[in-house]
């Protein structure tokens, strides 16, 4: 099953042309980096959603995130920002950040668990920008950490989000 096209038709059509049949995708397996967001001196540990399969199983079925982890979604073109993302089968609250090619964030959102077996029932959180990729974590880690928009997402180096002039 082609779960990119099948989430891209989500996020295009009205949540009541959805099908009632729709399947959970399989768990998968994900490799993991740390990053630095905006202002935060420590690293977030977060998965890899690369490929298609990863990106349309996402953090579903996730009965809990780390403190300091996340999942980064990365895409190899633009997406429109018509496109969004939503909490079906999603057990935990998150933040998701919408970012732009250099990874600056674009739009915020906290989505809360969609609670219906019927995924024509759970809300999309599209964020009317165009992005290259997504970062989710914890419901309240961006109010906690002042992350705000324009704040960007790099790779750590070394595992340190220290910068030069604090060294």
């Amino acid at each position: 099953m082609n779960y990119r096209l099948l989430f891209i038709l989500v996020s295009m059509l009205p949540l009541s042309s959805v099908a009632q049949e729709w399947e959970v995708p399989q768990p998968q397996e994900f490799k993991k980096t740390q990053v630095c967001l905006g202002n935060i001196q420590e690293p977030l540990t977060v998965e890899l959603a690369d490929s298609q399969e990863q990106q349309a199983r996402g953090l579903m079925q996730r009965e809990s995130l780390g403190e300091y982890q996340g999942m980064w979604f990365r895409y190899p073109y633009e997406r429109p920002g018509y496109s969004g993302f939503w909490m079906y089968q999603t057990l935990i609250p998150l933040d998701i950040a919408y970012l732009d090619k250099q990874g600056r964030i674009v739009k915020t959102f906290t989505m809360r668990p969609c609670r219906s077996d019927d995924p024509r029932e759970c809300r999309s959180y599209s964020p009317g920008e165009n992005y290259w990729s997504v970062l989710e974590v914890n419901a309240g880690f961006f109010a906690e950490h002042s992350v705000r928009m324009g704040d960007q997402l790099s790779v750590a180096k070394q595992g340190s989000c220290a910068s030069k002039d604090n060294k």
